[in-house]
């Protein structure tokens, strides 16, 4: 699980969201509204395929505007969810990331299939009780 996680916020433009992704190299951004709810996850292939649409428009468009037409982004998980239900969740919602929601309500990281796929390597097999690991304070940027 990434943590902290890298948000950015339903207002800000998709040049933004591309600043932060060339910054960070992630593939992944968890995305927040004005008063710290997460609202979805923001992929950079959903930026890349604006960036082909219509490079100027970018700098226009918010990632609310995005993520508004897509309510399946709005899914998330409880830090304290089975490794196995997480990577259900992912396939329920057809998503490669999932924001991790810790015990205040607020984001706490970002869970990846890549994350998931780890997690079953390292024990061997997807144990029931096995949790996703606890995570620090996000980042806000």
């Amino acid at each position: 699980m990434a943590t902290p996680p890298v948000v950015v916020r339903t207002y800000d433009t998709l040049w933004r969201a591309m600043d932060r992704f060339t910054a960070t190299g992630l593939r992944h951004l968890v995305v927040l509204d004005e008063t710290d709810a997460v609202v979805g996850v923001l992929d950079d292939r959903v930026v890349a395929a604006e960036w082909v649409g219509d490079a100027l428009r970018m700098h226009r468009t918010t990632i609310g505007q995005v993520l508004l037409a897509d309510a399946d982004r709005a899914a998330s998980i409880h830090r304290d969810t089975p490794v196995h239900q997480a990577a259900r969740a992912l396939l329920r919602q057809r998503a490669d990331a999932l924001p991790v929601i810790g015990d205040d309500g607020r984001v706490a990281g970002l869970v990846t299939a890549v994350d998931l796929l780890r997690a079953l390597v390292v024990t061997g097999s997807a144990e029931p009780d096995r949790r996703v690991p606890r995570a620090r304070t996000p980042v806000a940027r």
